[in-house]
């Protein structure tokens, strides 16, 4: 056996994912083309024990009694979404009615308040636990196992957290079984309405590595707004630009700007449809890739974002090819979205890769096998046929559920085609927590946004 597609089999005690799922007792063999860090295994093979991968072959490995699931797909690791509002993700499109100079401004507009923001604050509280079901659901369905953001509304309990996606800022699974041990660390903001709610001593925890990564919202505007040019000055007097900083947005960085970042070690989040929407401009990530900044992409929220993960390369591909001259090749942009956050976010030991010794966070994509990266920075909601947690089948296709043993599911309209939900991961059902939040939200003035938007 070629040993470049042979992997030394590993195995390693998971804790139970989540409270809603547990690892899986029967290992798994799934097929497909496998898209791995060195090299893509046309009908290859992915074996998962203790919702980990303990190997990748060209050939069929021997595992009793293991779950066996053969498919045409295409099997990628999964998203990484570092930059997401999700509990916002529960409301429809907002349509700026202009471009704005930066962030302050829309935040403050009327259109916004009477939209979202009044809204949000009467239903987040009471309703938290069907937001937080409905939009992870919302980014798994699309491929999306890992996010960073969901903010706790005051005196709510979040437990119902842990499980379905990995929150890197509340539960991942990775330290243990209760919520809040994470390493990850969200500041809105380097002005002063924003600085207050950081952490006491953030510069130092930086400095020492106890914080893995600082995720800001930095230059978030357009490049010729004076309050906006500034805030990278202020992230620097700070002493927050580090290693350990992913910069946000960054419209208005300057390629010196950018100089700066990559010398500190410091990485870009990059959100182009939101930037788009709301200030007809988008970080200058040219100029960022040509002074070695490392960059992900990642969708902001709904609102004005992409609905997921997956939506969002999709619109970074066109604006790539169409105002960047193709600066990044299909792969690249797909390894912006999966493994370039694992290493930004320090859990590229864990994952964001398919390869052994990983969490088996996978999606698989129906797509034209022979050029993997293109079909998927084109895909469509529909393309995603399965998502996987840990090793435990979230969503899907039905006869793939059934064949890796999921025998209590819900079904759900998904543009073309039906999607399932496994009933046990979800901790409930999505349709009585859409039902419940649409009459929240109706409630206040507004409807339930979709699950996604359509080709």
């Amino acid at each position: 056996m070629n040993p470049i597609l042979t992997a030394l089999i590993v195995s390693s005690a998971l804790l139970s994912w989540g409270a809603n799922a547990a690892a899986p007792a029967t290992a798994i063999l799934l097929n497909g083309t496998v898209v791995t860090p060195n090299t893509v295994i046309q009908n290859g093979w992915v074996a998962i024990d203790n919702g980990k991968i303990v190997s990748v072959t060209a050939a069929k490995p021997k595992i009793a009694a293991a779950h066996t699931l053969e498919t045409r797909d295409i099997i990628f690791p999964g998203f990484i979404d570092l930059h997401d509002h999700p509990l916002y993700n529960v409301y429809p499109r907002w349509t700026p009615p202009q471009a704005y100079h930066n962030r302050y401004e829309w935040r403050s507009a009327d259109s916004y308040m009477a939209a979202i923001a009044n809204p949000h604050r009467a239903v987040a509280a009471p309703n938290f636990c069907d937001m937080d079901r409905f939009v992870e659901l919302k980014g798994l369905i699309g491929g999306t196992t890992t996010t960073l953001g969901i903010s706790q509304p005051r005196d709510t309990d979040i437990s119902c957290i842990a499980g379905l996606a990995r929150n890197l800022d509340w539960f991942t699974g990775f330290y243990g079984t209760t919520v809040g041990q994470e390493r990850v660390q969200s500041v809105l903001g380097v002005q002063p309405d924003d600085v207050k709610y950081a952490p006491a001593g953030l510069a130092d925890a930086l400095k020492k590595g106890d914080v893995d990564m600082l995720a800001i919202h930095i230059a978030e505007g357009q490049r010729s707004d004076d309050k906006t040019k500034k805030e990278f000055a202020e992230l620097e007097r700070l002493g927050w630009l580090t290693a350990h900083t992913a910069i946000i947005h960054g419209v208005a960085l300057t390629r010196a700007d950018f100089a700066k970042v990559h010398a500190a070690g410091a990485a870009l989040i990059w959100s182009p449809r939101s930037n788009m929407e709301l200030y007809k401009e988008t970080a200058n990530v040219a100029d960022a890739a040509a002074e070695n900044v490392t960059i992900a992409i990642a969708p902001d929220w709904s609102p004005t974002g992409s609905t997921n993960m997956l939506a969002e390369l999709k619109f970074a591909n066109k604006v790539n090819d169409s105002q960047f001259k193709s600066v990044f090749s299909a792969k690249q942009l797909v390894e912006m979205a999966t493994s370039v956050p694992a290493k930004v976010a320090r859990i590229d030991d864990k994952v964001g890769a398919v390869k052994p010794g990983l969490y088996a966070d996978l999606f698989l994509l129906r797509g034209n096998a022979a050029t993997p990266y293109d079909a998927l920075v084109n895909a469509s909601p529909d393309d995603v046929t399965l998502t996987l947690v840990g090793g435990v089948a979230v969503s899907g296709q039905l006869n793939y559920l059934t064949a890796l043993g999921i025998t209590k599911t819900e079904q759900t309209t998904l543009c073309k085609a039906q999607v399932a939900i496994n009933s046990a991961a979800a901790g409930g059902s999505l349709a009585d927590a859409k039902t419940r939040l649409g009459k929240a939200l109706t409630d206040n003035g507004v409807a339930l946004g979709p699950m996604v938007e359509c080709d």
